[in-house]
Parts: structure tokens; C-alpha cells; sequence
């Protein structure tokens, strides 16, 4: 009997060799200095593994002077093809102010729920001045799945198809047990 398997390996990543593991950490790294003092938004996506390697850094994007608009579907989207773990958003505050807008607030909350259903932790969305920075994870300003009917049924929707797949494969199974036993039977 041949056995075919095919081993599917993650992206190629910037392997930077540097961890994330706190928020001093992150709001030290080069990327994020170097946006903390312009004049237009800036917003970085951070992709790490279970570890807290940091395997990617990305700009998303470039606002005005007051404001950025990010789509969720872009984090998304960008900590899927990079195989992320763990996910840190960064943006700077042009005005120097470290409170998080209702945006902030909400970009990060909608989002992180619709990682955890692909079993991706955003760990914190950090804000960046010139002076300072204010991470939401610190204060436990990120809200995880409950209460989201949304999230609750595209859980559903990737149960159902995951459940339809392992039927399938079960049927597969049974139909080769079954060939093989009508084989030993002759």
C-alpha cells in the first residue's frame, strides 16, 4: 500500500528574530518608532507565534492627520497568509492623545472575536504617540468571542463544514474497509 501525503508549510516569513512578549517590547521595535512622530496615522499589524517570535510586520496602512480608516478584513486577511498565532495592532496618534477612539475600540473588539474563530489571540492594539504609548491589552480592553451572535455563527458555519469533511472521510474509510474485506473474503 502507497501512502501519499503532502506536508504543507507556512509562508516564508521575515523571521526578525525578535519577541513581542510585552508591550514595552513591541512599542521599542524600530517599525514602531519610526511612525510615532508622523503627522498622518500610521497602522501596523504585528503576526507572531505561539512564543512570541515575531514572524511578520506590516504596514496596512497610511490615514490623514485625524484618523485611518483599516477594514477588519485586512487584519484578517494579513494574519491568515502569514500563519499567525498571536496578532498586536499598533497605530500612532498624530494629535497626542492616548485614549483610544470609539473606532479604536471597535475595530479592535470586532476583530479580535472574528480571530478567535480561526484560533488567532489578538494579545493587544497599542496606541503611539511621540511621547508615550497606551496598550488596550494592559487594561484588558480587548474582548475575546462571548456574546457575538455573528462570531457564534460563523463558529457554526466552520463546525458544519469540518463536521461534512470528517463524514466524507469517513465514508472513504468504510468504502476501502469495505473493498478490502470483499477482497479477503474471495
Amino acid at each position: 500500500m502507497k501512502v501519499e501525503f503532502e506536508i504543507e508549510e507556512k509562508p516564508k516569513q521575515d523571521a526578525l528574530g525578535r519577541k513581542g512578549n510585552s508591550s514595552d517590547a513591541i512599542y521599542n521595535l524600530d517599525e514602531v518608532q519610526a511612525i510615532k512622530n508622523a503627522i498622518q496615522e500610521h497602522f501596523l499589524f504585528i503576526g507572531m507565534d505561539n512564543c512570541n517570535n515575531i514572524m511578520s510586520i506590516r504596514l496596512l496602512g497610511v490615514g490623514q492627520s485625524n484618523g485611518i480608516n483599516i477594514d477588519s478584513k485586512e487584519i484578517i486577511r494579513t494574519a491568515l497568509l502569514s500563519a499567525s498565532e498571536k496578532v498586536v495592532l499598533v497605530h500612532n496618534h498624530p494629535s497626542n492623545s492616548l485614549t483610544p477612539s470609539s473606532q479604536d475600540k471597535y475595530l479592535t473588539n470586532y476583530t479580535s472575536k472574528i480571530l478567535d474563530v480561526f484560533n488567532i489571540k489578538m494579545i493587544d492594539h497599542i496606541i503611539v504617540t511621540n511621547k508615550d504609548y497606551y496598550s488596550m491589552g494592559k487594561y484588558n480592553e480587548i474582548e475575546h468571542k462571548e456574546g457575538s451572535k455573528e462570531i457564534y455563527f460563523a463558529e457554526n458555519i466552520f463546525l458544519k463544514e469540518e463536521n461534512q469533511k470528517l463524514k466524507n472521510k469517513v465514508n472513504e474509510l468504510n468504502k476501502k474497509i469495505q473493498k478490502n474485506k470483499n477482497r479477503d473474503d474471495r
